[in-house]
């Protein structure tokens, strides 16, 4: 296990003091080779003023199992400090590493670094910040089937963490109590999606460092949502410290080689020691010191081995046991409520089954939106409803995760999604053609007018069996597209249109989330597993739908479905499961109000009346 009390820069905490203590892990770098290893240190203030150098200090070699390197020392015994060197606030540093005096690695940043700076380079405060007055004991993470979860771009979603922080109550108000967010990790591109990290420890300085991430995390949990973070642990930037300093010294690297998928380049090996105890170092600074709620595991492809291999499968089984001692996961049935979903797009329900994940991601219910708002209006694909309704009898989606030897329990579920930051919104799709030199920016002379199109899908996935996942702005019509080239995809910002929230279309879609995601907390029914698809009432090559979705216990209401995707006013015939009063919790259109229905016994298989591009939900009442 790695320390991390040990690593990165340590300034001591005592009042007026500028002791400070850097240390790092470079497995095969040692001493007997010749190497020298030098941190060269500056002020802030002084980065670009040419005529301050930068201060080195030289670590020592400490040994150990993976060789750390360290220095212990005062700022003011170090010779030739010039500007603001020696002063109170925030300082750079770099490694640099030679050998028989010539410089092999001229600088690399701190794989261990808690804070980073401009540049390819780690930061550290003097004198520390005071740890987090965390304010969180009380919250518990919401049980697997109580999510709603939403992913967001931190700058894309509200420029940094102090705005997304004052957003929640706009998130709170859709129903989310589980944000997923993207990277945040350091990365070196001044705009980047984070799945090329630099750091895995240092918080991106432009959303507002760790401060304004643990300050974001505390205020999520007073509002009562779970937060959890995507994870990058199959590839990395080539800056990072492990696959630069090994590239260019030659030596053995303890990290880097094939393992698994390669979709993106070699990456991450599991088969070395040191790269399991690193990210395993990582996802427990993550839930202990930051007090993220889980991990949204990028690509797991490329570092699963197994069911009981030595990537994947042992991560997220550590990751488990650890958040047993943390009360914030304890959940009333006793076991640990950490959030732990795999993208692992080709094998969704096996990964469930044979490791310790909670929830996993596919695409099969965006791919057949996706190409039901490219075809004609009012067809459905079937196997949406399939899809959304975990209908596979030959293959059924497993419930529970059971490690008997352990007496380890808990439920796993799907990603429910229908739009995701890998490819085109559905509202880009209606508005016309995509010009591929436009990288999806196209976005000028777009027609606008079919956002209504996309109600029958939100209510579709708002009553689906599983975790309901929006990807930000899908509420407004968000409507950037996106090109299929992968650099386009993650160097191109694309901030959300919140002009949309106050348009027609854009308000009438989030009140329709709000409407749903109220109702689905309301409603036990639309959080269990039971759901009956009425195909025989259904016509789905003219867009009509009828399902039912039930509670787990017959005193809680029950739920009927109907959904209507094409641009006539339609009605379906629906066998209620019992007399007695059903209302429209939707509530209507501007010209359709909301429908009560009083079913006489003997007498409950009707014709509704379900308006165009909409559905209805009727809820059981006293029969």
């Amino acid at each position: 296990m790695i320390d991390l009390e040990q690593l990165g820069a340590v300034p001591d905490t005592t009042a007026g003091s500028d002791r400070l203590r850097l240390g790092i892990l470079l497995p095969a770098i040692t001493p007997d080779k010749g190497y020298r290893l030098f941190a060269d240190l500056i002020h802030q203030a002084d980065q670009f003023d040419p005529g301050i150098p930068a201060i080195a200090v030289e670590l020592l070699h400490a040994g150990g199992e993976y060789d750390r390197w360290a220095f212990d020392g005062h700022l003011s015994a170090l010779p030739g400090g010039t500007g603001h060197f020696g002063q109170p606030g925030r300082y750079l540093y770099r490694y640099r590493l030679e050998q028989a005096g010539h410089t092999l690695v001229p600088f690399f940043a701190d794989p261990f670094a808690r804070l980073s700076g401009t540049g390819t380079m780690s930061a550290f405060e003097l004198p520390a910040a005071p740890p987090m007055a965390w304010t969180d004991a009380g919250f518990r993470v919401p049980a697997l089937d109580e999510l709603i979860c939403y992913e967001l771009m931190v700058d894309d979603f509200a420029r940094d963490f102090d705005g997304v922080r004052e957003r929640l109550t706009y998130l709170k108000s859709l129903g989310v109590n589980c944000i997923e967010l993207m990277p945040v990790t350091n990365v070196p591109e001044p705009y980047r999606w984070g799945y090329m990290p630099m750091s895995y420890f240092a918080i991106e300085e432009r959303y507002g460092g760790v401060a304004g991430l643990t300050a974001l995390v505390d205020a999520c949990h007073a509002e009562g949502i779970a937060v959890i973070h995507d994870a990058v642990y199959a590839h990395m930037h080539e800056e990072f410290a492990y696959r630069k300093v090994y590239d260019l010294t030659g030596e053995p690297n303890p990290m880097i080689g094939p393992f698994a998928g390669d979709l993106f380049g070699i990456g991450t090996d599991f088969y070395k020691p040191f790269t399991h105890d690193y990210f395993s170092a990582v996802n427990r600074y993550f839930i202990e010191t930051l007090h993220f709620d889980g991990f949204r595991y990028d690509y797991v492809p490329g570092f699963y081995d197994g069911a009981t291999g030595s990537g994947y499968a042992r991560l997220v089984f550590e990751a488990y046991q650890a958040s047993k001692a943390i009360g914030r996961f304890q959940q009333p049935e006793g076991h640990s409520g950490i959030l732990q979903v795999a993208e692992y797009l080709d094998r969704p329900k096996a990964v469930l089954r044979e490791t310790y994940t909670t929830a996993s991601k596919r695409w099969w219910p965006m791919d057949k939106a996706m190409a039901m708002i490219r075809g004609p209006h009012g067809p459905v694909p079937e196997g949406l409803i399939h899809d959304l309704l975990l209908i596979d009898l030959g293959e059924p989606w497993p419930e529970h995760y059971e490690n008997p030897e352990l007496g380890d329990s808990f439920p796993v579920a799907p990603l429910q999604f229908i739009e995701s930051h890998d490819k085109s919104r559905l509202m880009y799709l209606l508005s016309g053609e995509h010009n591929p030199y436009q990288g999806g920016f196209d976005l000028f002379g777009r027609d606008y007018q079919a956002w209504y199109r996309l109600q029958p899908l939100a209510i579709a996935l708002m009553t689906a069996v599983g975790i309901p996942l929006l990807w930000q702005g899908q509420e407004f019509g968000e409507t950037y597209g996106q090109h299929d080239d992968g650099g386009s995809r993650v160097l191109a910002a694309r901030p959300l249109h919140w002009n949309f929230f106050y348009e027609p279309g854009g308000r009438a879609l989030t009140n329709l989330y709000r409407r749903l995601g109220q109702l689905r907390h309301e409603l036990q029914a639309l959080r269990s597993r039971n759901a009956w698809y009425h195909q025989d009432r259904s016509d789905p090559a003219h867009g009509l739908i009828v399902y039912q979705r039930c509670p787990d216990h017959g005193a809680e209401p029950t739920v009927m479905v109907l959904l209507n995707f094409s641009g006539i006013d339609s009605v379906i015939r629906v066998p209620f499961p019992r007399p007695g009063e059903w209302t429209d919790r939707l509530g209507g259109t501007a010209t359709d109000a909301a429908l009560v229905l009083d079913l006489p016994a003997g007498e409950t298989d009707v014709e509704v009346d379900v308006p165009s591009n909409y559905g209805r939900v009727l809820v059981s009442g006293s029969g």
